[in-house]
């Protein structure tokens, strides 16, 4: 295992400043309070180019889903109709929103010249298995309609639903759906990969976080986790053909780092277009797109990210 360098070091001992080690011991409620103070002890300014923000409420049947879009000033079409990418954020299921991500998707928009719609889907435990799935759907069905072209972007947890809704909306790949982008993602439940032993103890993740996220979603009982659902986990498709283009940033640091490799093989069987960049996440960690203002390489990391976003857009 690589060795934190100074710089990576220095971010996880300030993120565990604000959020313990052990945080998941912790209530809810507890555990929302120290990542907002985490999230906002990161925070930078939002970049220059993003001329207005918006949050917005996507109305779906008997609810509701809030959103925050992003405008840059520079619109960038395809074909005449706007990009757009639909970002779905980390949190383990259970913390974060559209404050936890803002700065990030305000560089994210800005770096790649597109706009930028953030969901804000319901959290476990209060929300279970599939409210979190059905909103983001909910988010990327209101952009299609509306003429947009749709890229897919998720960190962590947001990661999973990315792939989860390109499971689901396989009949756009070609059409509206054109990529999807996987930071750090969880993509499998249940297979105990290499990295989820070796790094079973890594910062900021550890295995037994995984262990207490994964099944959060269903009431906290491993039991009930649907293993033959492909909108609960990625890697539970049947079938990996028709999916769109794929671009995964795992960390080399991070028990779900195999996740990305599992499902790039898996797509690859599928003739799906794959890119697996593990090689720009070597010595990160998870959680690591907080770092990219005090790491060079979570800099370089942010910035492929930003590369493979405006490739699909192309």
């Amino acid at each position: 295992m690589s060795l934190l360098d100074h710089q990576m070091q220095a971010f996880v001992e300030q993120s565990l400043s604000y959020y313990p080690s052990d945080a998941t011991d912790s209530s809810v409620d507890q555990q929302r309070h120290w990542y907002n103070a985490l999230c906002k002890g990161f925070a930078t300014p939002l970049a220059p180019g993003i001329t207005a923000i918006d949050d917005l409420v996507i109305a779906k049947d008997d609810y509701s889903v809030p959103v925050r879009r992003y405008f840059h000033q520079v619109q960038d079409t395809r074909g005449g109709e706007r990009v757009l990418i639909v970002f779905m954020h980390g949190g383990g299921f259970v913390v974060g929103g559209l404050d936890s991500h803002h700065d990030i998707c305000g560089e994210l928009a800005y770096q790649t010249g597109l706009d930028l719609v953030s969901v804000d889907y319901r959290l476990a435990p209060e929300h279970q298995y599939p409210a979190d799935i059905n909103d983001c759907l909910a988010v990327v069905d209101q952009a299609i309609q509306a003429g947009h072209k749709v890229i897919l972007v998720g960190d962590s947890a947001g990661g999973l639903l990315s792939g989860c809704v390109a499971n689901a909306r396989k009949s756009f790949v070609g059409t509206a759906l054109l990529g999807q982008v996987l930071i750090y993602p969880s993509l499998s439940s249940g297979i105990e990969t290499p990295s989820m032993t070796e790094h079973a103890h890594a910062p900021l993740l550890t295995k037994a976080d995984m262990d207490y996220y994964l099944p959060i979603r269903v009431g906290g009982d491993i039991s009930q986790i649907p293993y033959q659902d492909d909108r609960y986990m990625p890697m539970h498709s049947s079938d990996f053909s028709g999916l769109p283009p794929t671009y995964l940033f795992p960390a080399e640091i991070d028990p779900l780092r195999d996740d990305c490799e599992l499902y790039a093989q898996a797509l690859g069987r599928a003739n799906v277009t794959v890119n697996n960049h593990l090689d720009v996440g070597q010595g990160l960690i998870h959680g690591h797109l907080r770092a990219r203002n005090m790491s060079e390489q979570a800099a370089a990391n942010f910035a492929a990210i930003c590369t493979a976003v405006k490739e699909l857009a192309q």
